[in-house]
């Protein structure tokens, strides 16, 4: 089974944010919606001072929160590692922007759907690579299956020592005078995110089921009581709510 990932090399990284804007293109986002963020950093003091870029945007958790929270299933986790959103059947109800421990999804308000980062998951299928990884002019990302050992990824892998973000599949090698702080942490699922879906969730979906079995028997009383001759009118309505 395939395996991504993704591996930034903070070392060759020259903070150009050719990653964000060919992001911004590739996804048709809005100027302040950005997938792929650059974060620099000052640290030390003079005249010992020093400086540092990290990248940061989705990092594809292996238990992702924004899935777990997600009520119409329009966030999913693939086999292979990739988090996507189907925006078909995104509600827009915003409860994966709250979850994401990073902070790396964005609301369409046009469309009232949610996106992120997919690690460009349609041009992969077509044996291309994330329009971010293309991009890189100083070639400090690679992206690709990490279960190959015949792939570029593994290959470097192999020969790098990388720090691996724990429960994401974000790889870095970072910098000798980087502070490991400065780095995203590792993936956390936060508490309200368990509450949710052990008990929150699935007693609104009970509670829903038992509206509508209320609704649907009042229906049909009301349909028995009618006098003989009566005229059927037909009074549906559809009406969808969003939280």
């Amino acid at each position: 089974m395939a395996k991504y990932a993704m591996l930034i090399d903070l070392v060759k990284c020259v903070g150009c944010e050719a990653c964000t804007v060919s992001c911004q293109m590739e996804y048709g986002l809005d100027a302040e919606h950005r997938f792929t963020r650059v974060h620099r950093y000052e640290f030390g003091t003079y005249p010992r001072v020093g400086g540092a870029v990290v990248t940061t945007q989705c990092m594809h958790c292996d238990d992702p929160p924004c899935v777990r929270v997600c009520p119409s299933g329009a966030s999913a986790k693939l086999d292979s590692g990739f988090v996507v959103v189907d925006e078909e059947k995104c509600i827009g109800c915003q409860y994966c922007l709250n979850a994401c421990p990073y902070d790396a999804r964005v609301f369409d308000e046009t469309r009232k759907v949610a996106q992120k980062c997919s690690f460009c998951y349609e041009r992969v299928q077509q044996g291309q690579s994330p329009a971010c990884v293309q991009t890189c002019m100083a070639l400090a990302r690679l992206f690709g299956d990490t279960e190959n050992p015949d792939s570029e990824i593994a290959r470097a892998l192999a020969r790098r020592t990388a720090h691996r973000v724990p429960g994401t599949s974000i790889l870095y090698v970072a910098p000798k005078n980087l502070q490991p702080d400065y780095l995203p942490a590792a993936a956390s699922i936060p508490g309200y995110v368990s509450t949710w879906k052990n008990f929150v969730q699935p007693a609104g979906k009970s509670l829903m089921g038992a509206v509508t079995g209320a609704v649907i028997l009042s229906f049909l009383m009301n349909l028995g009581r009618r006098p003989a001759g009566h005229a059927e009118t037909d009074n549906r309505g559809d009406s969808n709510e969003r939280s």
